[in-house]
């Protein structure tokens, strides 16, 4: 078996093949599946199973997990009312989590128009457009303090066992050299830290979206004096504001985006030999390129990527590339290590790799030093940190973290609702910090 997944021998174009291929199978399989699940819940054969439903017979009999479960069932009911899903799901243009989305909406009256606006879009992109089809009601504008963490249970004593019924162990024979009297009592482990719930935001219709976090009392303190310089303004207008200033000054200084540029692209140092990009190159390629990573496949297919972008030289810089904009185009953080890999070798450019063992897409992750919300940090030089993003879709992030414990007691979630959500993954406590201009 171990040698059947030994992919050395195997050239790259052939295993991306071979993937391409088990994928269509998977496809084909996982139909498969929910059309079984959908007629056997359909005769309600769960029953002959000793299950009193479908989702226990899935569970415990099947051993699918819940959420697995859960999906499966929701999709074959539904491909029941409308059929062509299947035939969606099996030639990929729909996937399960995107089909249970649009479920609750879909009609006969709307299938083919909404389907065919869902084809291959991912579930977020679902969500907004089910949000449009049944928008939701706004959420009100809040700031509630968080209770204090509860202390663990400490665990019950063993029924049948007295502390004074139990033998004292005899004491050990002491170790040559070493004295009981010299020898420091071991540190208390340290407190676990608090769960952190994830930052929410959700789509309440067109333009529209609910937004909820939790964050420290530092920040609560800054949102309250920086109301009261804006009275009438509510929650999400004060937000609004300190981030689109934040992001203004953060794209200024990564991307040269100003309303009054002081010199044009003529003007520009473009000469090789040093790295630095002139601010009137950067805003030139930015709105060249559309704020979008330009990789393009061999198939004709763009890079969708908007967050992680960077300069890429063409000729570069080490072969004495310039630094004009005919030599410069935006590529997100992979594709700019891709095509370094290219020109300079997979070697040279291997301590600059991200680590291969996270799966899940890079989210700004936050922990406390000091009382105060910092970056966290990592080892991995391909990791970037104190960068600023350009993202369509960006999480919020903001938890008052485990490790000390004055913030832990002094918690705030924040909920609001607000037509546009633009957020940089550094800004949630610093931009509070600065004074309003």
């Amino acid at each position: 078996m171990e040698d059947k997944f030994k992919f050395d021998s195997i050239s790259d174009d052939v295993l991306l093949q071979r993937l391409s291929e088990i994928l269509k199978e998977s496809r084909r399989v996982e139909v498969e599946l929910v059309a079984h699940i959908g007629e056997v819940d359909r005769r309600r054969l769960y029953a002959e199973k000793a299950s009193r439903s479908m989702f226990v017979y899935c569970t415990e009999g099947l051993h699918l997990s819940e959420g697995e479960a859960y999906l499966r069932i929701g999709v074959a009911r539904a491909s029941r009312k409308h059929p062509v899903l299947l035939s969606m799901l099996e030639d990929g243009r729909l996937h399960l989590s995107g089909i249970a989305k649009l479920a609750p909406v879909l009609t006969e009256a709307n299938r083919d128009k909404l389907l065919a606006r869902a084809e291959h879009k991912s579930k977020r992109k679902i969500q907004k457009l089910v949000a449009e089809i049944a928008p939701k009601p706004d959420v009100s504008s809040t700031m509630r303090k968080l209770p204090a963490p509860r202390e663990p249970a400490k665990p019950a004593p063993i029924a049948g066992l007295r502390p004074d019924a139990v033998e004292a162990p005899a004491p050990a024979a002491p170790v040559d050299g070493l004295r009981p009297d010299v020898v420091e009592a071991p540190a208390p482990p340290a407190p676990r830290p608090a769960p952190v719930k994830p930052t929410v935001v959700e789509p309440l219709g067109p333009s529209r979206y609910g937004v909820r976090f939790t964050a420290s009392a530092e920040l609560h303190d800054k949102l309250e004096r920086l109301s009261a310089l804006m009275p009438g303004a509510d929650l999400a207008s004060v937000v609004e504001a300190a981030v689109t200033e934040k992001l203004e000054r953060l794209e200024a200084k990564r991307f040269g985006k100003t309303n009054k540029p002081r010199k044009s692209i003529e003007e520009a140092d473009t000469s090789p030999g040093s790295r630095y990009i002139s601010a009137p190159v950067k805003r030139f390629v930015f709105d060249r390129d559309g704020g979008q990573c330009t990789f393009v496949d061999q198939d004709g297919r763009r890079c969708t990527a908007q967050g992680d972008l960077e300069y890429h030289h063409h000729d570069p810089y080490g072969r004495g590339g310039d630094r004009g904009a005919d030599n410069i185009s935006l590529m997100c953080t992979t594709h700019n290590l891709l095509m370094a890999e290219r020109d300079l070798g997979k070697d040279i450019m291997e301590p600059y790799r991200r680590s291969d063992d996270r799966v899940s897409e890079p989210l700004p992750a936050y922990g406390v030093s000091d009382s105060r919300l910092t970056p966290s940090r990592t080892s991995n030089p391909g990791q970037r940190r104190g960068r600023s993003h350009v993202d369509d879709e960006p999480g919020w992030v903001a938890d008052a973290g485990a490790g000390s414990e004055q913030v832990e007691q002094a918690r705030f979630t924040f909920a609001f609702t607000r037509a546009e959500v633009i957020v940089d993954t550094e800004i949630l406590e610093r931009f509070f910090s600065e004074t309003p201009r």
